[in-house]
């Protein structure tokens, strides 16, 4: 891995933290539009909001992970250490990183990691 993409990568892990916090801004201004609505309405108007309510809740929480997740990739780049797979040790490949900026597993780790009780076997 050159250098120019590890360079390349820092830049659009900056833009993508920028963008996300951006984001988080402009959904807690949603949110606190909703909270100064809150009036006495009728169950429909009540559940549609707790709805809106709850997607909010959950969408925040999927970003701040997301948030922490570049972070430490930003971490990783400073230590030396962006692309390795965490598990194996292994490069994690470009294009994957160029997919998934944040990705902290290799492919192989990954889709291990998504099939439980799949083992590989070694040869």
């Amino acid at each position: 891995m050159t250098q120019e993409f590890v360079t390349e990568m820092e830049q659009e892990l900056i833009k993508q933290k920028k963008d996300l916090l951006e984001r988080l801004a402009k959904e807690d201004d949603d949110f606190k539009e909703l909270m100064a609505e809150q009036t006495i309405k009728d169950s429909v108007d009540s559940a549609t909001d707790e709805i809106a309510f709850k997607k909010m809740q959950r969408n925040q929480t999927q970003e701040a992970n997301r948030l922490m997740a570049i972070n430490n990739a930003i971490g990783r780049i400073h230590n030396k250490v962006y692309g390795k797979c965490l598990k194996c040790g292994k490069p994690i490949s470009e294009s994957r990183l160029r997919a998934i900026p944040y990705a902290v597993l290799c492919i192989d780790c990954k889709s291990g990691e998504e099939r439980p009780g799949m083992r590989k076997s070694r040869a």
